[in-house]
């Protein structure tokens, strides 16, 4: 048996037929197979010489041989085999310790062939517990993370809650300066250090009268704190002059405290005003959804699904009415009298909602805190195959597994057998049974797209024996799941990206996205015997899959003009599939967790309406969804919309405005060139009446060639001006700079050939013909030094008869 010291495992003998009477008796024996844990004394004995080990080896074989007592040794020797026997270790065998969880999989059995060794012991009663570790996966597991009010959809709630901790963006601007807990991997966790963290929630997002019904949730993990101040989760008070409280959700000394302080009414009566409770879960470190229904007088308290009742209500007077306005804060409570946050909260919150006029349902709370990863057990019939036998209650009730149950979130499992002695002629429970019902345990995630990584499985035994003195011990089990990486989704969104329409049509309204295609896809891998099969598309396969959205954003580029611009959204469509919007200057925000069909039909419908088309000439929208949270984003997809500016002959506006702006074209371009400016007049531009979409594009196309053709004239005219302008003062720099010589012709006598003459007349009808096209070529020329011509002034001669030198 390994583990042991032996000192006789067993005795060899030798025999030794010399009749000498010195050499006849065997003195020693020896093992003569070098380095083995044995040794074997002078009597033949063989002992170990430490503790044998099973995984050290099954057997031994050992060579031994012996000597009389001269000293020779035996002609033969013996080989002697040792076998190790395998100790028994009680406990459960033949599993995993890494269980791999491939995303989407439904259920996967966590230990499909365990059995459990009791080395011969007989168990009477069996305790297991399994144990899943996934406190450190989001808010204590994987759970979705949309946001609250999109939660309440899919938990069936009514219409009404508002999320007062929503992810920062359009239309929740207050959370954008909170710290967060960073990435899309899991849930929007908020952190409030107790310090200086508060945020003022927004007039207008939660009503001032809550009614007497209303519903207060939130996601809530908060350490040990003792002798400080209130920590305020959320706060009504006065905004100035008076430090009242009306309603206010605060942690103190480890206790959970619900302020309710009714206006008006009846001054005189006291009214149950302060709920206290006390449980373990305020200050454990750990994540725990809190929910308060309030349905006046009676105040409920949910912690993770289960109801507590408060050990403490005290009583207060109303409060009297008052002419100053409220404040509603968050993770600190605001001081009208001192005018500043005080009472701050530390530690970290997540889906804080408020629903005014409505108590939710317990089943609606519960669903809000379910876990979408847990352990799951179905029992085990062992009527087996076949049997038709009609078992009687006593004998079902026999033969069922005793206590089964679950902790809240399902991440905890108890299993519980009781067995009787083995008798062939009992059909009773037996751990047999017992150990098949263990092998339906499994673990599953019903995210789409689950949080990856590692969750700890402990699975802990507890066993009693009829005999309690030999009873075994069974070691606990560490094992772990590792969920593996989802195949992340690649969002696209497509169709037309150029719209041009007419500013009567933008006036009455357009939907830019009517064409609006969203397909999401998963890159897979191929396997080996499909491959072949995609060779031209490589060992990867594109998918498309179905999922949800939880949010569209539309950004307009540049901002709407306000009352001048806007986009809209049918509150028909949004009523029916229970999405919420949010419009600012610069877009509009689409929210709540849907179908990508749904989404597609919605977006759309989305209208962009511009009274003043007429002043703009294009707009780029452009649209961006997401889902779980911002965790997977879809592509940006653009729209240019076209202005068409139409000309209308019975509107003479129209032309005006035209020309304006082929106007301020000229004069650009004038400015450009150093020219003054030049006035196009009104009639310079064409006058086409549109009757059409394809009749105003080429309208559009009129104007835009006329409106560079005049342009270009006006160009080359400037040149041309600049041309003449430069000769002429290289002509005045020429005179000035370099002066004529001059005769003195007091006694100068021109003598003038007739025939000359003539000639001049003959010529000058013809030079004054192409006087302009000589002109025009003297402008053209880039020479300013001219060759001197042939001509009337080469055939004067001078008369140098009465010229004296």
């Amino acid at each position: 048996m390994e583990g042991k010291n032996y000192d006789n495992i067993l005795k060899v003998e030798a025999e030794d037929r010399d009749c000498s009477p010195g050499f006849s008796q065997i003195c020693s024996y020896e093992i003569v197979t070098p380095n083995v844990p044995f040794q074997i004394s002078e009597d033949g004995i063989i002992s170990n010489t430490e503790p044998l080990q099973y995984v050290d080896g099954h057997n031994y074989i050992l060579t031994v041989t012996a000597y009389d007592c001269g000293q020779r040794r035996a002609d033969l020797d013996v080989l002697v085999t040792i076998t190790v026997k395998e100790q028994c270790h009680p406990g459960w065998k033949d599993f995993q310790k890494r269980i791999e969880y491939e995303p989407f999989s439904g259920t996967k059995a966590l230990l499909p062939k365990v059995y459990l060794e009791t080395c011969g012991e007989e168990v009477s009663d069996i305790t297991t517990t399994f144990t899943l570790e996934t406190s450190h996966i989001g808010k204590g597991c994987d759970r979705d993370t949309y946001s609250s009010s999109s939660l309440l959809k899919l938990c069936g709630a009514s219409q009404g809650s508002i999320d007062l901790l929503p992810a920062p963006g359009l239309g929740s601007e207050w959370t954008q300066n909170l710290p967060t807990d960073e990435g899309h991997e899991g849930d929007q966790v908020f952190s409030f250090d107790g310090r200086q963290t508060g945020v003022e929630i927004p007039e207008g997002v939660v009503p001032k009268n809550l009614t007497n019904q209303f519903t207060i949730a939130t996601w809530m993990k908060h350490r040990e704190t003792f002798g400080g101040d209130k920590e305020t989760i959320l706060c009504k008070s006065d905004k100035k002059e008076l430090n009242r409280h009306h309603y206010s959700l605060y942690v103190h000394n480890c206790k959970l405290m619900f302020l309710l302080r009714h206006d008006g009414g009846d001054l005189e009566t006291f009214r149950p005003a302060e709920f206290h409770w006390k449980i373990p879960q305020v200050c454990d470190k750990e994540w725990h959804h809190y929910a308060i229904t309030v349905d006046f007088p009676e105040v409920n308290l949910y912690v993770d699904g289960i109801p507590y009742s408060p050990f403490l209500v005290t009583d207060d007077w109303p409060l009297h009415p008052s002419k100053f306005d409220t404040r509603l804060t968050l993770g600190a409570c605001w001081q009208g009298g001192d005018q500043e946050l005080s009472q701050y909260f530390r530690g970290e919150l997540a889906g804080l909602l408020i629903h005014p006029g409505k108590t939710e349902t317990r089943r609606v709370i519960s669903c809000l805190h379910n876990c979408n990863e847990s352990l799951e057990f179905h029992s085990f019939d062992e009527t087996g195959p076949g049997s038709e036998t009609k078992r009687t209650k006593r004998e079902e009730k026999r033969d069922s597994l005793s206590p089964v149950h679950f902790n809240p979130d399902q991440t905890q499992l108890f299993l519980r057998g009781e067995f009787t002695p083995k008798n062939p002629d009992n059909e009773a429970y037996t751990l047999d049974k017992y150990t098949k019902v263990l092998q339906k345990v499994a673990y599953q995630n019903g995210r789409q797209f689950p949080t990856p990584g590692m969750r700890a499985l402990k699975i802990h035994t507890e066993v009693n024996c009829f005999d309690d003195e030999t009873c075994i011990e069974v070691p606990d089990v560490d094992a772990y799941v590792m969920v593996l990486h989802p195949e992340e989704p690649t969002i696209n969104l497509s169709g037309t990206d150029h719209l041009a329409r007419r500013v009567t049509e933008l006036d009455q309204g357009v939907t830019p996205f009517r064409d609006l295609r969203i397909v999401s896809t998963i890159v897979r891998d191929v396997e080996e015997e499909e491959e072949e099969e995609l060779q031209e598309g490589g060992a990867t396969e594109v998918t498309p899959i179905s999922h949800n959205l939880d949010a569209c954003q539309i950004t307009v580029d540049p901002p709407l003009e306000s009352g001048k611009e806007e986009l809209t959204v049918p509150k028909e469509d949004l009523a029916r599939l229970r999405l919420e919007k949010s419009t600012a200057t610069n877009g509009l925000v689409i929210k709540g967790v849907d179908t990508i069909a749904n989404y597609e039909d919605i977006l759309r419908k989305v209208i962009y309406r511009n009274s003043k088309a007429g002043d703009y000439f294009d707009r780029v929208l452009k649209l961006k969804c997401s889902e779980m949270n911002g965790r997977y984003e879809s592509n940006e997809y653009a729209v240019e919309l076209k202005v068409l500016h139409t000309l209308n002959v019975a509107n003479p506006e129209s032309h005006v405005k035209v020309a304006a702006v082929a106007q301020n074209v000229a004069q650009f371009v004038h400015a450009k060139h150093g020219v003054g400016e030049s006035v196009v007049q009104p009639h310079q531009v064409p006058q086409v009446v549109a009757s059409s979409q394809s009749a105003n594009v080429v309208t559009s196309l009129v104007i835009v060639i006329c409106v560079g053709f005049l342009i270009f004239m006006i160009v080359l005219g400037v040149y041309r001006i600049r041309a003449a302008n430069r000769r002429n003062m290289d002509s005045e720099w020429d005179q000035a700079g370099e002066p004529r010589m001059e005769w003195d012709s007091s006694d100068l006598t021109i003598t003038v050939n007739p025939m000359d003459v003539e000639y001049e007349g003959a010529e000058s009808d013809s030079s004054d013909d192409d006087d302009d096209s000589a002109h025009d070529d003297s402008d053209s020329s880039d020479d300013d030094d001219e060759p001197p011509r042939e001509g009337r002034d080469s055939q004067l001669e001078w008369d140098n008869s009465t010229l004296s030198f």
